[in-house]
């Protein structure tokens, strides 16, 4: 590509963002726009407070190619539907949709306090009518076979339908509006189905087949899936591997099957009792399997364990066989119960869907694990372990372009190797931070010298674990405001802060502490803020935690994030072995960088909570030994890498209280 055509490349990029671009940005953008032009997959790292949204957005939408845009949270997609807004103030009327949930859209406030997305899709289809017949949608579903009652129902074509809702009739258009709104938010739809009496719902799903951009969950990627030369970005990749193993791994557990015995015992016909007599065979292979707790299975074994309780591969294919069956369950539980129950809620559909997939698997991408947690309620976990084989869906929608970004995706030569991708474009941008804000230490030995690890061997060694409480505090006095204390897992952290109690070590820090448990609430994040944004504060939480990925600390409820050793996943744990296993045996090595790369990758994910906008600044501290190693240093994200320090074992402690107190004194 000549240099002119770069050029007009750029200038034609800034026509669509609405601010002043930093140089860091304007390669991202160049690149993207390249990656769209040849087509292809990106990886693309770019550090928090960068502005990847817009970014993206701005090398995109100039394109003649739709952009399918999928993040995480419901407050990201928040954030790409403002910078959508922010370039059509430039003068620009690009189209834009976000794919929210029928919780999200639904006019009725009753239903949209609701936590239960089952629940709601059976409200709502129970109100929709059609005006010529006036029919109910089960009515019409009956006598036609294209009209399915699920979460993501067919609905019937050729129909004038509404929703008989309880503010009123509300039509669900089967034609876009010509007065529809340009950029169909969540806010935006609400409002427009409020003052035209349209389900902003329905309304919102016409929109997806047209406009320009159309933003989402991740649920959404799969259902969406016409992909076929378009854009499609996937926001906080760093999640990206474990999502796509989820998608297609399978559980079943007891209680299911006690449900769907539950609902056949209400289906009075003779034509259920072979179901009956399966479901009570199932029942009793979960009663009485002679299987350990957090077993790793086969599939042999899962069939042939099976077998000795009565599921033989015949009756398992019987089952299968009456997939016409399944729905008339469905058609005669609607008349039982006198209200629509959607086949997602059906417990015979849930068993249906298990042995299909089950069988269908490749049995070496698969591991199966008993799982005894819930004492009173065994589960039968079918987990992938490769995932390259949702992925492979995506790509096999033929996208013009696959876009995955993030803060951290580092390693990213790791993660686009298990996704099986060759040569894709991968590529790790400076921050937009300055440098000075940005400060890493690498603490090896504590306040008494001894070597700090949380080796296994050594997480029960008194005077090592002494020693991290004793600096920890003394790095907290030296720090303003807010600090946040990642411990490797929530053992660790709560056999620490037991011993550091017994020891009245807590009460030299003189600041009120936060800590987060297993069944912390976000609002324990907002009652720490509140305190860190005006006075010295801790709060001590979990790597992996939800306050570790889905919450930001920014200003002064985030002046330091001190990570406690190195988060490595619990190799006891049958689904991290069996995972290592997994790639080693594709391709030796490739287990143990996968193992260190969860590691790596939740540090940086951790790090990055605390710098949050272009001028913000904090310091990070990594408190083990191990990261001093080559093999560490590696890992880190680039723009983290650049910043930081190595402390000499040699080196007083009051030489490291010095380097924090000069970085907050700038």
């Amino acid at each position: 590509m000549t240099k002119d055509t770069t050029k007009s490349l750029s200038e034609q990029i800034k026509s669509y963002f609405p601010y002043d671009p930093y140089p860091q940005q304007e390669r991202y953008m160049r690149d993207v726009a390249l990656l769209v032009e040849r087509g292809g997959i990106g990886f693309l790292e770019a550090p928090t407070g960068f502005g990847k949204t817009i970014a993206i957005l701005a090398a995109t939408v100039g394109t003649p190619y739709r952009v399918f845009y999928y993040s995480r949270t419901h407050a990201q997609m928040r954030q790409v539907a403002y910078e959508l807004e922010k370039i059509n103030e430039l003068g620009h009327n690009i189209t834009g949709v976000v794919r929210g949930s029928r919780i999200q859209l639904c006019l009725d406030e009753n239903l949209r306090r609701t936590n239960d997305h089952l629940y709601t899709s059976e409200i709502c289809l129970s109100r929709i009518r059609s005006f010529e017949e006036d029919k109910s949608l089960v009515e019409i579903a009956f006598s036609k076979p294209e009209v399915s009652l699920t979460s993501h129902e067919r609905l019937p074509t050729g129909m004038d339908l509404y929703c008989k809702s309880e503010i009123g009739e509300l039509e669900i258009p089967s034609i876009i509006p010509k007065d529809a709104p340009t950029l169909a938010s969540v806010e935006n739809l609400l409002q427009y189905g409020l003052e035209h009496s349209i389900c902003p719902y329905y309304l919102a799903r016409l929109l997806a087949h047209i406009y320009k951009v159309v933003i989402g969950a991740y649920n959404y990627l799969f259902i969406d899936a016409n992909y076929q030369n378009q854009i499609v970005v996937l926001d906080e990749a760093h999640n990206m591997e474990d999502f796509l193993k989820d998608t297609v791994s399978f559980i079943l557990s007891r209680m299911t099957v006690e449900q769907a015995l539950d609902e056949i015992k209400e289906v009075k016909r003779p034509w259920a009792s072979d179901i009956e007599e399966f479901l009570a065979f199932l029942l009793r292979f979960f009663n009485h399997a002679d299987l350990k707790d957090e077993e790793l299975l086969t599939k042999e074994l899962i069939l042939s364990e099976m077998n000795e309780h009565g599921v033989t591969r015949e009756r398992i294919k019987n089952f299968l066989d009456n997939w016409p069956i399944i729905l008339n369950v469905q058609r005669e539980l609607i008349a039982a119960r006198g209200r629509i129950i959607i086949l997602d809620r059906l417990r015979t559909y849930w068993i249906y869907n298990f042995f299909e997939n089950f069988l269908q698997s490749g049995e070496e991408f698969y591991v199966g694990v008993w799982n005894l947690r819930y004492k009173n309620n065994p589960q039968l976990e079918w987990l992938c372990l490769e995932p390259k084989i949702a992925f492979d869906q995506i790509l096999g929608e033929n996208p013009r372009t696959v876009i995955l970004t993030s803060g951290t995706l580092s390693p990213l030569k790791g993660t686009s190797k298990r996704l099986g991708l060759e040569e894709p474009f991968l590529q790790s941008y400076p921050t937009i931070i300055p440098e000075e804000n940005i400060l890493i230490l690498s603490i090896s030995r504590g306040l008494n010298k001894k070597p700090l690890t949380t080796k296994f061997e050594l997480r029960k060694d008194k005077e090592t674990l002494l020693d991290y409480g004793k600096t920890l505090i003394e790095l907290i006095k030296n720090i303003p405001n807010g600090t946040i204390v990642f411990f490797p897992s929530y053992e660790l952290m709560e056999n620490m802060l037991d011993l550091w109690e017994k020891h009245k070590i807590l009460d030299d820090l003189k600041a009120p502490a936060f800590f987060e448990a297993r069944g912390s609430k976000p609002v324990l994040a907002d009652i720490y803020s509140k305190e860190a944004s005006k006075n010295k504060a801790a709060l001590f939480a979990v790597v992996r935690g939800k306050l570790s990925e889905g919450q930001n600390f920014p200003d002064e409820t985030g002046r330091a994030a001190i990570i406690v050793g190195i988060p490595y996943p619990n190799i006891k744990d049958p689904r991290i072995k069996a995972q290592r296993e997994y790639y080693e045996k594709k391709q030796k090595g490739m287990g143990s960088t996968w193992y260190l790369d969860q590691a790596f990758n939740a540090v940086n994910q951790s790090l990055g909570r605390v710098w949050r906008h272009k001028s913000d600044y904090a310091i990070g501290i990594l408190l083990d030994s191990r990261y001093t190693y080559r093999t560490s240093q590696s890992r880190l994200a680039s723009w983290l890498a650049q910043r930081t320090m190595p402390i000499s074992s040699h080196s007083p402690f009051v030489t490291i209280e010095k380097i924090i107190q000069d970085f907050f004194q700038q």
